[in-house]
């Protein structure tokens, strides 16, 4: 019975890990250097935005869900349906890293890094609670960082936590 037990604890714990959604960055990856984002997951369906490719090594979108053919993205503050053919995606989540940062706050910022002011972090996007956002990061005095080919991404260490330490 116990051993019976364990086994479903383990599963339990597996399937929560598995459900977790991971912080996910994505571009375009088209030979027009653009995808375009839709209403709705359908050629047919009215653009609202185009995700572009990489801007110094990173992607300009958000990955939030998908459906069949196409990735559901978020482009600044425009959330629509991209043809997943066209959509690369990075992440700094590698799923063998321990320790994991895990988004703390009910929606955690994401800042990137500004060319007028080095102090100054605007918003990149947000990710809710739980989110599992990397094993692979950098700290320093007041941020965890996330570092790209060129650009980095900033989560302040009041809106994440170190989990596996």
């Amino acid at each position: 019975m116990k051993r019976i037990l364990m086994i479903i604890a383990t599963l339990a714990i597996g399937a929560t890990m598995w459900s977790q959604e991971v912080f996910t960055v994505v571009y375009a990856v088209s030979d027009d250097g653009f995808v375009n984002v839709r209403e709705r997951p359908s050629s047919k369906a009215r653009v609202l935005k185009k995700l572009y490719m990489f801007s110094h090594g990173l992607g300009q979108g958000v990955l939030r869900g998908k459906s069949g053919n196409w990735t559901k993205v978020s482009v600044g503050k425009t959330t629509g349906w991209a043809y997943s053919k066209y959509v690369g995606s990075q992440n700094w989540y590698k799923g063998d890293g321990s320790p994991r940062l895990v988004a703390a706050s009910t929606t955690t910022p994401i800042y990137t890094e500004s060319y007028e002011d080095a102090a100054k972090h605007p918003l990149f996007t947000t990710v809710k609670k739980g989110t599992i956002i990397a094993d692979t990061f950098e700290e320093d005095a007041d941020y965890y960082i996330l570092t790209t080919a060129h650009d980095n991404l900033f989560i302040k260490k009041k809106d994440a936590i170190v989990v596996g330490e």
